[in-house]
């Protein structure tokens, strides 16, 4: 799992965070089984644990970041073992509404859309607001307008914000 902002094609890393990972049933409306929150490291990959989940049984994965758009699987997904590998950084075909960004191209790399600091499910004006405020005000630290991950808010964060609000970027839903 990577997200567009933290990630950065010079060093095929991203910034390490926290996203929370949901298991949901694969019947509308999809009610939360259950939910884990995990760190995605320097390579994108997050590790959470479920408890509630059955093997066999067919789920959708839904990852929340806290300045991300929300990302679905594509399909439902199955745990063998009480283990599920999902990649979702190889295509943005793995995401529900084919709904991720290309970061990447030597090696191919897809991320979750950046600039929902308001989690609204779109990226748009009063996201770019948020961000613009706080870069007007020299805002730091770990803030939700920070999309890069510098502890800084400054043009960069709302370059990306900014960019995916002219796409009409937004959530896609089962």
């Amino acid at each position: 799992m990577l997200i567009e902002g933290l990630y950065n094609p010079a060093t095929n890393a991203t910034v390490q965070d926290t996203v929370r990972v949901y298991a949901r049933s694969n019947v509308n409306p999809y009610f939360i089984i259950d939910s884990a929150k995990g760190v995605i490291n320097s390579s994108g990959q997050v590790s959470v644990i479920f408890t509630q989940v059955q093997n066999g049984q067919p789920y959708y994965l839904q990852v929340k970041h806290r300045n991300s758009l929300e990302t679905w699987s594509k399909t439902t997904q199955t745990f063998t073992g009480s283990i599920l590998n999902y990649d979702f950084t190889t295509s943005a075909t793995k995401a529900f509404g084919d709904n991720m960004k290309q970061v990447d191209s030597s090696p191919v790399e897809f991320a979750v859309y950046s600039g929902d600091v308001n989690k609204d499910g779109t990226v748009d004006a009063t996201d770019l607001a948020a961000i613009d405020n706080d870069a007007q005000n020299f805002v730091s630290g770990y803030v939700v307008t920070d999309l890069n991950g510098d502890s800084f808010i400054d043009g960069t964060d709302y370059s990306l914000a900014d960019n995916n609000a002219t796409n009409f970027v937004s959530v896609v839903r089962p």
